[in-house]
């Protein structure tokens, strides 16, 4: 009798010890996949897609000055239309408000008389940035990697470019991108518009999107 207690108290620790080992791996494999998701599900949806859309809808409808194409920041490796960030001011003791701070604002070089087409998309939509590489990120990707801070000779303050533009979350989205080797795309375009789109919600969060621009 006391043979068979010793076995069936073994054979359950056996099964407890079995049932553990499954759900540790699960729960080692299962949320940082959770957590790669909830990281890009703010890339390419629908609602910033869409938004990279009208911007290169703009650009190509409203006669832009070509002078864009030359890639001037970023090392040579891309062109910064537009930059800005908010940020939170105490209005009294009971209100804070978010004040933007536009670091860089190349519209009226690029669309001359039309440049209030984007300008107000930009207000209406919450772009925080703009940015065109060429078609092919392959150099723009290694840029970004390799360098704590993105070199922009336009914007004086680079400290608030390279903390609240190029974020972390900006990083992880090149990274994540493919190369787009062939060049120009099936389409003929040559370069590319990204834009970074900022979120003033419960849960503030910026999203990101990237498409072809035919110019």
């Amino acid at each position: 009798m006391k043979n068979e207690k010793g076995f069936v108290l073994a054979e359950t620790l056996v099964v407890a010890v079995a049932v553990m080992t499954i759900f540790s791996l699960l729960y080692a494999n299962y949320y940082p996949l959770i957590g790669e998701y909830e990281k890009r599900e703010v890339y390419d949806n629908i609602d910033s897609k869409y938004i990279a859309h009208w911007v290169r809808k703009i650009l190509v409808e409203k006669s832009t000055n070509q002078a864009f194409t030359t890639m001037n920041s970023c090392e040579g490796n891309c062109h910064v239309v537009y930059a800005s960030f908010y940020e939170d001011k105490k209005k009294n003791e009971n209100e804070i408000i978010r004040e933007k701070k536009v670091l860089l604002d190349k519209t009226d070089g690029l669309l001359g008389d039309n440049a209030s087409y984007l300008q107000n998309y930009i207000d209406a939509t919450n772009i925080k940035a703009i940015l065109i590489t060429n078609y092919n990120i392959e150099s723009f990707k290694a840029y970004v990697k390799e360098n704590k801070e993105i070199s922009v000779t336009d914007i004086t303050d680079k400290e608030n470019f390279n903390e609240k533009v190029i974020t972390r979350g900006f990083r992880d989205y090149i990274e994540y991108l493919p190369k787009y080797n062939k060049t120009p795309s099936q389409n003929g375009a040559s370069y590319r518009v990204i834009v970074i789109i900022d979120h003033n919600t419960s849960k503030e969060y910026d999203s990101y999107a990237t498409i072809e621009v035919k110019i």
